[in-house]
């Protein structure tokens, strides 16, 4: 593993994890280090930047519980709680006995010098800026099973199963009343309280931290504009600032990107929701192109010379006598 140090409850690192799925796939999470070469790197200041491998989980360790390295869709689950009861530095004293718990005198002294102060004042937390998810189309560029695109692959329907199982991604009275389904709730888009241009993703541009029109133009994911703004239906409205997103940006707080899965999934392919998507391209040999096109110039020609033989025979001083149809 990797150890922490002071930089690391100052700033922002940036971590790596590779997901290599299915036989033979792996696990590797990467950290920023000082390296030295290509087998040894030191963690110094905690300041470096070169990427560095901390550790792995190969397929192969896990066969003895039958399991493997996920290959259908999954969540990524980020836990930003902080505990006061594990920490297992690398090097401690050879006073402390083994254990780690901030609460215990004994073995609070194998934590890093004020890190206990640190979880009593509850003034800590975990921030987690952005997450940013890449995927290879080029099965040979890694190991491990091919990777599925989108969230709903054929190899697992994800989609399907989750309306068959409905009951099981919901939660039922009396513990809440309106949840009508798995992921029925719509991201909204803005609309989150804020207090500078920050808290909505924006790039300050040093005249204010705050908009106070619509029409501003912000740089980032969004701004912060304070007005008055609509409560509902029957609620009004009220003077307050709420986030307004940059096009290409959603969420409360305009922090995420406003991407869907546009890759067709099991689903929509098996129910056909879109008609013309697997209608096959309509493709003609070139020799009966060239005869359809031969013949109906032939037929162009044919009709224009039998135009211009009746315009002739008009022409040729051929007289027609006027027959008066009207009896009595």
């Amino acid at each position: 593993m990797h150890q922490l140090t002071r930089s690391h409850f100052q700033k922002m690192h940036t971590f790596r994890l590779e997901w290599q799925p299915g036989p033979g796939g792996r696990l590797d999470w990467f950290t920023k280090d000082y390296k030295v070469n290509s087998t040894f790197s030191m963690t110094g200041d905690g300041m470096g930047q070169d990427w560095v491998h901390a550790f792995s989980i190969k397929d192969e360790s896990l066969s003895l519980t039958g399991a493997q390295i996920p290959i259908e869709p999954s969540y990524l689950i980020m836990n930003t709680g902080i505990s006061s009861t594990w920490g297992f530095p690398y090097d401690v004293p050879s006073s402390c006995t083994t254990c780690y718990d901030c609460n215990n005198a004994t073995c609070a002294c194998n934590f890093h010098p004020g890190f206990c102060n640190m979880m009593k004042s509850n003034d800590v937390a975990m921030y987690i800026d952005h997450i940013r998810v890449y995927q290879s189309k080029n099965h040979s560029a890694h190991v491990g099973h091919p990777h599925s695109l989108g969230c709903d692959p054929i190899e697992y329907p994800t989609r399907e199963y989750i309306k068959g199982h409905e009951y099981t991604y919901m939660r039922s009275p009396p513990f809440v009343y309106d949840d009508k389904g798995p992921l029925a709730t719509k991201i909204k888009n803005g609309g989150g309280s804020c207090k500078a241009h920050s808290d909505c993703g924006g790039v300050s541009t040093g005249k204010s931290v705050i908009s106070s029109s619509i029409d501003e133009e912000i740089g980032g994911h969004g701004k912060c504009v304070e007005g008055h703004f609509s409560q509902g239906f029957f609620g009004g409205a009220s003077h307050s600032s709420r986030c307004i997103c940059n096009r290409g940006y959603t969420g409360p707080m305009c922090l995420s990107l406003d991407k869907k899965d546009d890759f067709p999934g099991a689903f929509e392919l098996r129910t056909n929701t879109e008609i013309f998507r697997n209608l096959p391209s309509p493709e003609m040999p070139s020799l009966l192109v060239t005869t359809i096109l031969g013949l109906t110039l032939t037929m162009v020609i044919v009709a224009c010379r039998k135009v211009n033989s009746d315009y002739e025979q008009i022409g040729s001083g051929t007289s027609y006598k006027k027959v008066n149809t009207n009896q009595r």
